[in-house]
């Protein structure tokens, strides 16, 4: 999906660097943009979701408790367990 927004902004450079006539400019912006759109490029106006570290899903609030409340058991050659 190509916002109609991306396509103006497009046209509008090729208007202004290129000196091409606004028509041509939004014909040829439109052809560029479906182009890419068939192989497989999207634009987008929403940014990404921000990824959610694993750990912070899997450990619920009775997790962090038990953690908490249980002292780390060592074995007799000071390794943790």
């Amino acid at each position: 999906m190509i916002p109609p927004a991306a396509r103006a902004v497009i046209a509008a450079h090729l208007t202004d660097r290129l000196a091409v006539h606004p028509h041509l400019a939004t014909f040829t912006a439109s052809e560029i943009v479906d182009r890419l759109a068939a192989d497989g490029w999207h634009i987008t106006s929403t940014p990404p979701a921000r990824p959610v570290a694993p750990r912070a899903r899997e450990a619920g609030p009775v997790g962090r408790l038990v953690r908490r409340l249980l002292p780390r058991r060592t074995r007799t050659n000071g390794e943790t367990l």
